[in-house]
């Protein structure tokens, strides 16, 4: 449930920071909308209506809901509940908040505080008398804006199951990361600890107290985990590489559920009315003295993110127009929400998402250059139908002319790429077929990395990681992930190099793949510039998902940060075999011919 650029860590990152060739000129020109002047709230629901229409088209399953004033310009859904079921998303359906759910968790602290009942400078040995000398001294305020010192996480899943006692004294017997108030971190369990602390006061479960405190007096009666007892048609379904997750609701039905890693800092349910009526809230005084209401959305710490400070539940910076910004983002890599309120400009914009090929996070950015008119936006392709029968023409494993293997999958109108070497994967992350050399050498450290994990080793990890966690826990971590991979997956057969991509402010994301007797997963590593581990993620391996967009021609639209799309384009030679040219805007091409039968 971390606040971070989502993209980020996919399995295929894409960037570009080539010049355009005529191709994305013309692309451009297509597909951009700008304007000189704000356009009228009309023209912005037409416009996201016609945008949202096309990324719908291309598989998008969410809601948006933008304000100006309180007044709502677009208040919708598009795509799927439940696909299998063929529910259609509306306005009733309810969303994953993810980290969202902390600025509740924050109001409820607020409202405790303006009743007196604690302040935000008590420090938690008022609720955990029995803290450990070095965590007794930690205040409120400092786990409401990541500046204790813990750790992000102290279970393996938001659905390990664990008891409050349990996962509180897991954060007081490890160590802390840094001395508390010297540096923000972001952390989950932090505002995990807060939701302790809530109970413990109130003398009720987190979601009653919650409720009790914030979401019933503003007005929030279809937000929660469990207690609204939404009908299970209107719980929007996950989707994750094309397949149906589920709902995380279904996940919090096991008894004690919500568990500790999820409690308090993510997971909790709502709808776009309810949105609306927690943005009402925040304009006006419902709830929240007006200097309860200013101490909530004032930033206190950087981020190390540009001007972003952390306020509670809050990032505060200022817009590219130079106005105030407070927002906040969270999800699974699934289940993706985006909450931004321009309140110089009275407009707030909602986006939620439920399928992990086209998260909220680069939509909501769309979506503000339509509402200010400030920067053109890239329309998604229109999607040209193609029939089953011209689809299976595709599937099957390819490969390159150097023995690397390609896995199309063809279903829904779309094709499925799952790359299985390099040059197909760099040519598809960052429009080139050859690694760069700082790439390269975090790519070798990232793959003896994955290499000694899967024999239970995490001592590489452990250096990588600079010593910041206790090699005894990461390495009860990485036997966990290869014995649960080898029970769930078969027999690890061989692990690859995918590369290395850099991201912005010196970034680079590796991805390793590895192939087991009846599935592929891949274990990324985010690296930081001084070439230390900044994250991990172990996750299936997604494929490169394209649309049929011409005649023989695929594909695949990637939104922000300069991305630009990649073709598939299926070639026919008169008395030759078929073949697939993969091709980049940069003019870079890589042929596929059918794999040899084995």
């Amino acid at each position: 449930m971390t606040r971070f650029a989502l993209l980020a860590v996919l399995a295929l990152p894409v960037i570009s920071s080539e010049a355009p060739t005529a191709r994305t000129q013309e692309i451009s020109r297509a597909h951009s909308l700008s304007e000189t002047q704000p356009p009228s709230d009309a023209a912005v629901a037409a416009r996201v209506d016609s945008f949202m229409t096309r990324l719908e088209a291309l598989g998008f399953n969410g809601a948006v809901l933008i304000t100006r004033g309180g007044v709502p310009v677009v208040k919708r859904a598009w795509g799927w509940a439940d696909r299998d079921k063929q529910i259609r998303a509306d306005v009733r359906t309810t969303w994953s908040l993810g980290s969202v759910t902390k600025q509740f968790t924050a109001a409820a602290i607020l409202r405790l505080e303006q009743q007196g009942r604690l302040h935000t400078t008590d420090s938690i040995r008022r609720s955990f008398p029995d803290a450990p000398p070095r965590k007794r001294d930690i205040t409120i305020h400092q786990l409401l804006t990541h500046t204790a010192g813990f750790e992000s996480d102290y279970a393996p899943t938001d659905y390990t199951p664990n008891t409050r006692e349990e996962y509180v004294s897991r954060m007081f017997a490890d160590p802390l990361r840094s001395p508390p108030g010297a540096e923000h971190f972001y952390s989950n369990a932090g505002y995990s600890l807060l939701a302790a602390i809530i109970e413990k006061i109130t003398g009720k479960d987190f979601e009653a107290a919650l409720t009790e405190l914030v979401l019933a007096p503003a007005g929030m009666r279809e937000t929660g985990y469990l207690l609204p007892h939404w009908d299970a048609r209107r719980i929007a379904h996950g989707y994750d590489g094309g397949r149906d997750w589920g709902t995380i609701v279904d996940r919090l039905k096991a008894p004690g559920a919500p568990y500790w890693a999820l409690r308090g800092n993510g997971g909790l349910q709502t709808t776009l009315t309810d949105m609306m009526q927690w943005d009402a809230m925040l304009r006006t005084s419902t709830i929240f003295a007006d200097s309860t209401r200013t101490k909530f959305m004032t930033g206190y710490v950087d981020e190390g993110q540009g001007d972003s400070k952390y306020a509670y539940g809050w990032a505060v910076h200022k817009s590219r127009r130079g106005t105030n910004v407070v927002e906040h983002n969270g999800g699974n890599g699934i289940y993706v929400a985006e909450f931004k309120r321009f309140v110089d400009e009275r407009i707030t914009i909602f986006v939620a998402s439920s399928v992990s090929d086209l998260p909220a996070t680069p939509v909501i950015d769309a979506i503000e250059s339509i509402v200010f008119g400030d920067v053109p936006v890239q329309m998604p392709p229109h999607v040209v139908a193609v029939t089953a029968a011209e689809l299976t023409t595709y599937a099957g494993a390819w490969s390159t002319a150097s023995g690397e293997r390609v896995d199309i999958a063809a279903a829904a109108g779309k094709l499925r790429l799952s790359v299985g070497g390099p040059t197909l994967w760099l040519l598809l992350a960052a429009g080139d077929t050859a690694a760069s050399e700082r790439g390269a050498t975090l790519g070798a450290k990232a793959l003896t990395i994955v290499q000694s994990m899967a024999k239970g080793d995490a001592q590489p990890l452990f250096d990588a990681l600079g010593g910041r966690e206790p090699l005894v826990d990461l390495t009860q971590q990485v036997r966990g992930l290869a014995v649960d991979r080898t029970e769930r997956l078969g027999q690890l057969k061989e692990i690859t190099l995918l590369g290395s991509v850099p991201r912005p402010g010196g970034v680079f994301v590796s991805t390793v793949r590895l192939d087991y007797e009846r599935a592929a997963v891949s274990n990324v590593i985010v690296w930081n510039g001084d070439g230390t581990v900044r994250d991990r993620v172990a996750r299936p391996l997604a494929p490169a998902v394209f649309v049929r967009t011409g005649t023989n021609v695929f594909e695949r639209f990637e939104m922000g940060g300069g991305r630009v799309p990649l073709a598939v384009r299926l070639e026919r030679e008169p008395a030759a075999p078929a073949q697939l040219v993969v091709s980049s805007p940069t003019g870079q091409r890589l042929v596929l011919r059918r794999a040899s039968r084995t």
